[in-house]
């Protein structure tokens, strides 16, 4: 992995404490203790796409609690995980009663002290149990594009471009960084081949303003080919703990974009992904997720 002077990688965190966390992810620990989050994967294989990251370079993008990057580590990567560098960084869906909206300054404080910081600190708490070597760099998604290309070989960004007001731009840098594929584990796609972008709600409810969009099959497949990738689409599960009428299993696809020309190109053999992938009809609130917090503000 080339390595660049205009990356800053954080300093491990050393009192992470469990009663500090925000648990995205839940997690089970080599010395028996567990924690409960807000999603419980059980496949990661599975969840990633069956997608082979021993011995590779990964960036785990959004990592929140990092379930993604000490799995990929216990897989045998070298991995980096990168998360916002300041709540400057998060956009909402803009309704007149959100505090996000009416004042944006108190929101980022309440923002950082209830949902960044502890979920930054379930991050190293879970680093320092699984005593993992992963480094972790805390960065605005811009940044990206300054980095070296092809930094990586494998990019993984798991149930995070819902949440991105530009996602084409995202991906964009992803894919630069990426010299093999681009992983987007667990998110749902529009099935049409208009190029398209919809929105997740129907905009009616202020609570529900961090989500922006689905993309299409036909957009994620043409983005990919503008970068010089090809498109394949597995399925995914997780057991979302917050769901309004208790723990339910959610299914939704997961992208592998590999770039032509690599050896992956010619042996990665995806699994199959049902015909007709339905959407939800509508999103309903979370119970008690890293989100829900600032409903009551």
């Amino acid at each position: 992995m080339q390595t660049n002077t205009c990356i800053k990688y954080e300093e491990p965190w050393r009192n992470a404490l469990n009663e500090r966390s925000y648990w995205y992810h839940s997690m089970e620990f080599p010395d028996g203790t567990s924690v409960k989050g807000s999603w419980t994967i059980s496949d990661f294989d599975q969840y990633i796409g069956n997608y082979d990251l021993n011995g590779k370079y990964v960036l785990d993008i959004g990592t929140a609690s990092g379930y993604l990057a000490f799995n990929a580590e216990k897989a045998g990567a070298d991995v980096t995980a990168l998360d916002a560098a300041s709540t400057h960084e998060f956009r909402h869906v803009p309704f007149a009663e959100s505090l996000s909206y009416r004042d944006v300054r108190r929101f980022r404080e309440v923002w950082n002290s209830e949902n960044l910081i502890p979920i930054k600190n379930s991050w190293w708490y879970a680093w320092h149990k699984y005593n993992s070597r992963a480094k972790c760099v805390y960065a605005p998604m811009p940044e990206l594009y300054e980095w070296p290309e092809q930094m990586f070989d494998v990019v993984m960004a798991g149930a995070i471009v819902e949440h991105l007001s530009e996602p084409v731009f995202a991906i964009g840098a992803w894919a630069r960084l990426a010299r093999e594929a681009v992983l987007i584990p667990f998110t749902d796609v529009v099935p049409e081949d208009d190029l398209l972008m919809r929105s997740i709600t129907p905009l009616e409810d202020s609570r529900i303003n961090y989500v922006w969009w689905h993309l299409s099959r036909g957009l994620y497949n043409k983005i990919f080919n503008n970068l010089g990738f090809d498109v394949h689409y597995t399925t995914a599960y997780a057991q979302h703990n917050d769901a309004v009428g208790g723990a339910e299993k959610a299914t939704r696809p997961s992208i592998v974009a590999i770039r032509r020309g690599t050896v992956a190109a010619q042996t990665f053999v995806p699994a199959a992904l049902p015909t007709h992938v339905q959407l939800p009809e509508k999103q309903e609130p979370r119970n008690r997720s890293l989100l829900r917090r600032l409903w009551r503000s």
